[in-house]
């Protein structure tokens, strides 16, 4: 009987915990600074939770993703897919959309840290409803995949195993996010609490960070 050996690509664990301390520390310090130079507020132990969560799980799988080598052509391709998986997740969960209606212009909220400053911009071809933190994110996430894709062509189709199953698993934070955005465009008001009333950004959150970590592991079958 054939026996499939299933390879993770994990750096050290002492490694992995030096940079979410880190993480954790600049967030930390670049929040103070924010909170001293701006009327922002804080907002519940909970929802301050939701971003750091994000940033750290984003800087860790970043830092510790396995780059594998490449032709530069591989690389070209890799880089493409990897802005297309980026800004296709920021069109699904609402960040990025078609104009609202009358161009409204540049528009910047002193939300809580990490949820603020948050840009909103309605032009004539597009408008932009972002987070600091969900930026970060979807940057992490686009880097992640174009390392998912040189996998690919470097190993071949067993290593899309780990692309495949954080891609499906992203897709999860799609409704919860977009629930959020069109509750605060819909008239909800701008405030934090109403954007991540109930469990929908608990999932979005977990989602993410199954995400960052299987993109960031890719096992492969052997």
């Amino acid at each position: 009987m054939t026996r499939f050996a299933t390879r993770f690509r994990v750096g050290a664990p002492a490694a992995v915990l030096r940079t979410a301390v880190l993480a954790l520390g600049a967030q930390s310090a670049l929040a103070l600074a924010y909170l001293a130079t701006t009327e922002a507020g804080v907002a519940s132990p909970r929802t301050m939770a939701v971003p750091v969560v994000w940033v750290t799980a984003a800087v860790v799988g970043v830092c510790h993703a396995e780059r594998p080598e490449s032709a530069a052509d591989v690389r070209a391709v890799a880089a493409v897919v990897g802005v297309a998986y980026g800004v296709g997740l920021a069109w699904v969960t609402g960040a990025v959309a078609p104009p609202a209606g009358a161009a409204g212009g540049l528009d910047v909220l002193l939300l809580p840290p990490w949820w603020g400053p948050l840009v909103r911009y309605d032009g004539a071809s597009v408008s932009v409803f972002l987070f600091p933190y969900r930026a970060v994110g979807y940057a992490a996430l686009a880097y992640l995949v174009s390392l998912a894709v040189r996998d690919v062509a470097a190993s071949g189709r067993s290593a899309a195993v780990g692309g495949l199953v954080a891609l499906g698993s992203c897709a999860g934070c799609a409704l919860p996010l977009v629930a959020g955005v069109a509750s605060v465009l819909g008239g909800a008001g701008v405030g934090v609490g109403a954007a991540v009333a109930g469990e929908t950004y608990l999932f979005a959150t977990v989602a993410y960070v199954l995400s960052v970590a299987v993109l960031t592991a890719r096992p492969t079958i052997e």
